[in-house]
């Protein structure tokens, strides 16, 4: 009797050892961070690197080294949740690393229990997520700033055809009239689902490949000035152009490059006092083809020039105007996707020029860009 015991318990002892191994075997080559930790949170098995991530915050999977102090008021409280209740969690969370910058983890944390139904351990699961999160946020952003740039050509409909409607070109009849005030009210429509995108998409980008082609910068303001003349005029600002019609043509992508031009002019315009006039200069400097404006403004202070730029940041609300803060983040990405440079000078008697510089030739013609906003 004693013999069978002996060999019950041996039999016992292998099927554990086995059972373990296995698992041991399994997890060790699992590319993930999986584990398991008793009810009072300490680690007792997990994947390759899983016991580092538990004792440093170190993610060796995507060199990621995050801030267990910040982590653990959160970590405590769920796994509390998951004892307590016998029941699974899972939600994307923001954490930061060591050195303050946002990751995006999937956490997932089940209960184990015994088999009188009693929980003994949480098994937990952590994927970096940052990847797709990025993903989605270039399709967000991308979509936004399609949106804001079609705000502008539609924002200069109505203003032409009110323009018009109130007799700028003389007196109309009436079926044309009619006429109009459709086509008005079709364009104040689109107008007002474009405000929806832009408010729908203010959550922090989409990848666009650029097409290069020979551009005349100088026909391609002409151009743009051209479509946001009214807007001038209902803004009571002028525009005049100096322009230099020997310079060199520009390898680039013409709809982006234009892109820039309409944002700059835009703002241009908004910003500019009543009554003064945008001063519009295309010229060569160097290696580079140039344009800018100067016009008659408040004053940017030295630290909001620093950051003019950056993603939705924008000052339209402290002139009561309507913006999000991606016109000049966009046309800066395109700059720079076309190796230019975007400037921005700001003088205290309320001179203010934005501008932007690209390189002559056809150097890089056939090089494959794309451009991520």
């Amino acid at each position: 009797m004693e013999s069978l015991q002996t060999n019950t318990l041996l039999n016992s002892k292998e099927r554990f050892f086995i059972n373990h191994s296995q698992l041991e075997a399994l997890l060790k080559n699992i590319p993930k961070l999986i584990y398991m930790k008793d009810t009072k949170g300490n680690y007792v098995i997990g994947t390759e690197h899983a016991q580092e991530f538990v004792k440093s915050g170190s993610d060796v999977l995507h060199n990621v080294r995050l801030d267990t102090r910040k982590m653990r008021n959160t970590n405590d409280a769920e796994d509390k949740y998951v004892i307590g209740n016998n029941k699974t969690i899972s939600n994307e969370r923001e954490i930061y690393d060591v050195n303050g910058i946002p990751h995006w983890y999937n956490i997932y944390k089940a209960p184990i229990s015994n088999p009188n139904g009693k929980v003994i351990g949480i098994v937990v699961m952590v994927d970096n997520i940052d990847e797709p999160k990025i993903l989605e946020a270039q399709r967000e952003t991308f979509v936004a700033s399609l949106g804001h740039d079609l705000k502008n050509p539609t924002l200069a409909q109505i203003r032409a055809l009110e323009f018009v409607l109130k007799g700028g070109f003389g007196k109309i009849d009436i079926k044309l009239r009619e006429i109009l005030e459709m086509v008005l009210d079709s364009c104040r429509y689109m107008g007002a689902m474009l405000s929806s995108i832009l408010v729908t998409y203010r959550n922090d980008r989409g990848v666009v490949r650029l097409n290069y082609e020979e551009i005349s910068l100088v026909n391609l303001v002409m151009e743009s000035v051209g479509e946001m003349i009214y807007l001038a005029k209902d803004k009571e600002v002028g525009v005049s152009i100096d322009k230099d019609c020997e310079i060199p043509t520009i390898w680039g992508d013409k709809v982006q490059i234009k892109r820039v031009i309409m944002n700059l002019l835009s703002n241009g315009i908004k910003y500019a006092y009543k009554n003064t006039t945008l001063h519009i200069a295309v010229y060569n400097e160097g290696d580079y083809t140039c344009f800018k404006f100067e016009n008659k403004s408040p004053f940017i202070p030295l630290d909001k020039r620093e950051s003019i730029f950056a993603q939705y940041v924008s000052y339209a609300e402290a002139y009561k105007e309507l913006g999000i803060g991606l016109g000049l983040y966009t046309s800066q990405k395109i700059v720079e996707a076309h190796d230019g440079q975007i400037f921005v000078e700001s003088f205290e008697d309320d001179r203010n020029i934005f501008g932007f510089k690209i390189p002559n030739g056809a150097s890089n013609k056939d090089k494959l860009r794309t451009v991520a906003f």
